[in-house]
Order: structure tokens, then C-alpha cells, then sequence
């Protein structure tokens, strides 16, 4: 006879409790949300410029649902949002979205490495 537990289940439990420390989460700084193939195709790029000049993001994993996505920045405690949909794609533009405080801007995507997250 024996029991387990799943790795989900313990993180989601951990969460619950509390059981992690505040600055676990302060790696990720920005977040690149998936919206399409050729959309996370220009932000995986994008993340990798930034990535090389040491700013910390991520793609989000699948393309979901902008709910979902806020929902994941939200928990992992990330503070931008970087938005590239068809229009921005068209554009060569980005929306960065602030996550604590709503404030939202569009800069072309060029300016994004020299961009100053705060």
C-alpha cells in the first residue's frame, strides 16, 4: 500500500499556506502574453533582446485567453505586461501594460530594449 501526491497539489497547498517566501517571485519582470503563432514568434524575439540585457520575462505558454494570462501574471507576482496582437504585429508596436498600477502605453518595438521598467 502506498499514497502520493502530485507536484501541482503541493505547490497549490504551499500557496495556499503561505508556505513561500515574499521574494520568490521577483525574478520575472515582465510578462509577454501569447496571442497567436506570428504574435509570441515577434514577442519570443523581443524577450530575447531584453533577456540579454539582463531584464528577467517570459512567454506566456499557450495562447489562452487574456483572463488566464493576467491571472498567471497576478500570481507570479509579475509587474508588465507586454501585449503584441495583430495590429501591434502590422504596426511594429507593443502595449506595455503596468500590472500594479493599469497604466498602459504603446512604443515601438525598437524602443522596447531601452525602454525603463521601474
Amino acid at each position: 500500500m502506498g499514497i502520493s501526491f502530485g507536484v501541482d497539489r503541493i505547490y497549490d497547498v504551499m500557496e495556499e499556506l503561505k508556505l513561500f517566501p515574499e521574494n520568490i517571485y521577483a525574478g520575472t519582470k515582465i510578462l509577454f502574453f501569447n496571442l497567436g503563432e506570428a504574435e509570441s514568434k515577434t514577442a519570443f524575439l523581443l524577450m530575447q533582446q531584453l533577456r540579454n540585457n539582463n531584464i528577467a520575462c517570459e512567454l506566456f505558454h499557450e495562447n489562452a485567453k487574456f483572463d488566464k494570462q493576467f491571472k498567471y501574471a497576478d500570481k507570479k507576482n509579475i509587474p508588465y505586461a507586454i501585449i503584441i496582437g495583430n495590429k501591434e504585429l502590422e504596426e511594429k508596436t507593443c502595449n506595455i501594460k503596468n500590472l500594479k498600477t493599469g497604466e498602459q502605453q504603446t512604443i515601438n518595438q525598437s524602443e522596447l530594449v531601452n525602454y525603463i521598467f521601474q
